[in-house]
This record gives structure tokens, sequence and C-alpha cells, in this order.
């Protein structure tokens, strides 16, 4: 399942499920992923071939992939 990204209306965002990264016995059992922030979301982003999109550029300025907050 996909949703439509709130901020870059043509980008989407899956909906998946990941019994390694979620305690359904802790909290909503509901986590957003980032798949190149960390090494917990790089490991559930590679076993659910989640893209990587980089947002920012060399110098740390949000670039084209940040839709209309780039510049």
């Amino acid at each position: 399942m996909e949703l439509e990204h709130p901020f870059i209306p043509d980008r989407h965002m899956k909906i998946i499920a990941d019994p390694v990264l979620v305690d359904m016995a802790y909290g909503t059992g509901a986590v957003k992923i980032t798949p190149a922030h960390d090494p917990n979301d790089y490991a559930c982003g590679k076993r659910h071939s989640l893209a990587q999109v980089n947002i920012l550029d060399e110098d740390g300025r949000i670039n084209a992939n940040g839709g209309k907050y780039a510049g």
C-alpha cells in the first residue's frame, strides 16, 4: 500500500509491516522509516527495497528532491 507524500504530491510513501523494527508491545506499533537516516532504518529499508532519497546537496541545502523546499 502507498500514500501520497504530504509535502511532495508526486512522491509516494510505502506502508510496510516490519516485525524486526516494530515492537507491538510498545507504543502504537507504527514508526516512520527514513532509510538513509540511521542503521536500523537502513536495514529496514533494505529488507523492504525502500528508496533512499537524498534531499541535501554538498553544502547541506535542500536539493531538487526536496520539492518546493529546494533552494
